[in-house]
């Protein structure tokens, strides 16, 4: 594979009229799927043409989301890829070529998530090619796609308690099988390779870029946030309750999401605070083990695990909150904090990752160590002591940073200055 193919980039506001946007599926609900269908709706409004071109596509789940937007969907395992024993690198090549028809018309040509970066750089194609990096691939890229737990793991902690910590020593560790070491490696360095084709890519937070630039040596262009989809208003509390804290987690139930850990601080909170409720809003693989570690530590009425719930049942959840908590690990940006803010909830982040960006190094929100149970109650005691004033003085001014700096327009206008493309007329 040569060097990159020179592009030239047209001027601010010419109109490249045909998009395609490429997703890997769009079989179920999550962040990265409404951030691309935003998108292409913004895009249309402005009047572009614009394609989805996916694998997988649940017309009952995003139907409503993708109003006139021309879908294709792309056979993903036709039977020669079994048949055939291909590997993954193969596989994946075939599956390029599969899309290439849905692609090669369009002028400008956006991938959404890996693989799609791997593919669309594997594809000669007439037009731009970009890669909207939500983050590198995590489990390619173990120490620098994830570099606040590798660092972690590496440290001498002795049997750590949280899920995150075990399951990432024991995937740093894998020795014995030089196979499928070896197999990553490839996989890695075809990663770097073939997004190398690519004419540019962008990161959605600073903390992405930085960790796309120590992968693949490149993401120079202006950081591009996500479309934030703010409520309209927004909820105004009185003081923060006094006793019986409502607290809650709203995110997928798995690994690097450290909802663990959030369970061990707060049940050590409940000593001070008997009738303090946890609610745990999301489902996902770990949802049982959180359950059964819940029942562990606390009382059945001071946890209470939802799953997924529709627009309407979550606001009534917000509503009945005071905090929000979620302290995830390396991660790219982070959805749901700008939506609680909204919600007038306050709140509590990691101190890394996209979400200290979010709420400001600590300024919009506390920032504290993930794995340190002692930091969450005390975090959770200071919001408590909060004055009527007080709170409402950091809701507000969360609101108005997240909507200034999240918010349709301000994206929308940073969005299309990447691509080059005519924004909707005023």
């Amino acid at each position: 594979m040569g060097a990159r193919p020179p592009f030239v980039y047209p001027s601010a506001g010419v109109a490249l009229s045909r998009i395609a946007l490429f997703h890997p599926s769009f079989r179920t609900r999550g962040g990265a799927e409404f951030l691309c269908a935003n998108q292409a709706r913004r895009m249309v409004r402005a009047g572009h043409q614009v394609r989805l071109v996916t694998y997988e596509f649940d017309p009952q789940v995003w139907a409503e989301e993708l109003p006139g937007i021309e879908v294709v969907v792309v056979p993903k395992r036709p039977w020669t890829d079994e048949a055939f024993r291909w590997t993954r690198s193969a596989k994946l090549q075939a599956r390029a070529q599969r899309a290439r028809g849905a692609l090669r018309e369009a002028d400008l040509v956006i991938a959404h998530n890996h693989p799609c970066n791997l593919m669309l750089g594997a594809l000669d194609l007439p037009g731009q090619k970009i890669w909207q990096c939500n983050e590198p691939p995590r489990a390619l890229h173990r120490q620098l796609a994830n570099p606040y737990l590798s660092a972690r793991v590496e440290s001498d902690l002795v049997a750590p308690p949280d899920f995150a910590t075990r399951s990432w020593r024991e995937f740093l560790s894998e020795k014995s099988n030089h196979r499928e070491i070896a197999k990553r490696e490839r996989g890695a360095q075809q990663d770097i390779q073939l997004t190398g084709q690519l004419h540019s890519l962008f990161a959605v937070s600073e903390f992405t870029r930085e960790n796309a630039r120590a992968i693949y040596g490149r993401c120079d262009e202006e950081v591009v946030y996500p479309f934030v989809r703010f409520p309209e208003g927004g909820r105004r509390h009185g003081p923060t309750a006094q006793s019986g804290l409502q607290v809650l987690v709203q995110t997928r139930l798995e690994l690097l999401k450290n909802v663990d850990s959030v369970i061990r601080g707060f049940a050590q909170y409940l000593a001070h605070d008997p009738t303090a409720v946890l609610h745990l809003v999301g489902d996902g693989p770990l949802r049982q083990q959180l359950a059964d570690l819940a029942q562990e530590l606390m009382p059945p009425e001071a946890c209470r695990i939802h799953g997924y719930l529709t627009s309407e049942q979550l606001r009534l959840i917000y509503d009945r909150c005071d905090v929000f908590a979620l302290l995830t690990l390396d991660e790219p940006f982070g959805m749901v904090y700008p939506e609680a803010a909204a919600r007038g909830l306050l709140m509590i982040g990691p101190d890394h990752g996209g979400p200290v960006e979010i709420l400001e190094g600590g300024q919009l929100g506390q920032c504290i160590d993930p794995f340190e149970p002692l930091a969450l109650v005390e975090a959770l005691f200071e919001l408590r002591g909060l004055s009527a004033a007080q709170a409402e003085g950091r809701r507000d001014a969360a609101d108005r940073s997240c909507r200034a700096r999240f918010g349709g327009q301000v994206i929308e206008e940073k969005l299309f200055r990447a691509f080059g493309l005519s924004a909707p007329s005023k």
